[in-house]
């Protein structure tokens, strides 16, 4: 019997071809395979930018630095989220404010925002989780009306989409991760940013490289969050298989609704205005009979997960750093 496992990384000859290019370049890092890369992914995404860096988390961390974002400064999250969403901002001396979510999309709930806005509210960051759009319309409006950034968590949503475009594209910057578990890899550590915005795209440019402006001219203090041209190169690869493996998703999707919609289970519910990439197919059940489901379906080389088990808002570093 096959194991069914929540994810598998699939690799072909073309990204074992790809690596082996860059390994007769000779060149590893920031060389063509990352322009590439950032080129084909803003254009498939319908951005004008991209900006590659180490992993979803350093996407968020650069945006929010790129936008001044800092000390005692409030940024309006979901605590329903994985860890890596609050991290940058922790790092940064700002405060996430908890906010919870809807209860069929697990998405940000526009409703409960508003009350949570406060003169030191700089950002939302809503996340598009398992793969489902959040409600962006209403928090874009909120955004304006208070003059707030909007940046879209997207390392679980890679080709999900609201309203007819790709989640990304909505806020001032979508953040990407291309963690193997993703919809997308590149077998190994990497993200991605997406924006419209010129200084954004510079700043972020120059905070990943050690806050360089042109070889050896530092202007700020920046990092070392480059992405190595070995990574580029199977992202490339990848970015090409997307939509086939989006669609394959959304077959596979379609396939265990059809199997369980006359169970108790609470099954995944798509909205009409988005199209969901299905990083993950998410089902409630009652507290009592989940381990038990998890252990019978394990029995039969079903592997599944528990997304979260500990709520961000109750993660002992966060309680301490925001206490």
């Amino acid at each position: 019997m096959n194991n069914i496992y929540t994810s598998k990384v699939f690799v072909n000859e073309e990204m074992r071809q790809a690596v082996n290019e860059v390994f007769d370049s000779g060149m590893f890092t920031m060389g063509q395979k990352t322009i590439e890369f950032e080129e084909k992914f803003a254009k498939f995404m319908g951005a004008k930018f991209a900006v590659t860096c180490i992993n979803g988390t350093v996407a968020i961390e650069l945006v929010l630095q790129s936008l001044g974002i800092g000390q005692d400064d409030e940024i309006i999250v979901p605590s329903h989220t994985a860890f890596p969403t609050i991290e940058p901002i922790l790092q940064l001396g700002a405060k996430p404010i908890f906010v919870d979510i809807d209860q069929k999309t697990y998405t940000l709930d526009p409703e409960q925002i508003k009350e949570k806005i406060t003169p030191k509210t700089k950002a939302i960051i809503p996340v598009h989780i398992y793969g489902n759009s959040a409600d962006l319309d209403p928090i874009k409006k909120l955004c304006q009306e208070n003059n707030l950034h909007l940046i879209e968590d997207c390392c679980q949503a890679h080709n999900a989409e609201y309203k007819g475009k790709k989640v990304g594209t909505i806020g001032i910057a979508g953040c990407f991760s291309f963690y193997p578990s993703k919809n997308m890899t590149v077998c190994g550590e990497g993200g991605m940013i997406i924006t419209d915005n010129p200084e954004i795209y510079q700043n972020c440019k120059k905070l990943l490289n050690h806050g360089q402006d042109g070889t050896y001219n530092h202007v700020v203090l920046g990092h070392n969050y480059r992405l190595s041209e070995i990574h580029c190169a199977i992202g490339i690869k990848q970015l090409e298989l997307l939509d086939n493996f989006t669609k394959r998703r959304r077959e596979i999707a379609k396939l265990y609704t059809e199997n369980l919609k006359y169970t108790s289970l609470i099954l995944p519910f798509e909205v009409e205005y988005a199209k969901s990439a299905y990083h993950l197919y998410v089902v409630r059940t009652e507290a009592d009979k989940r381990d038990k489901i998890i252990e019978e379906l394990k029995k039969e080389n079903i592997y599944c997960g528990i997304h979260y088990p500990i709520a961000c808002h109750q993660q002992k570093v966060i309680k301490e750093m925001i206490s």
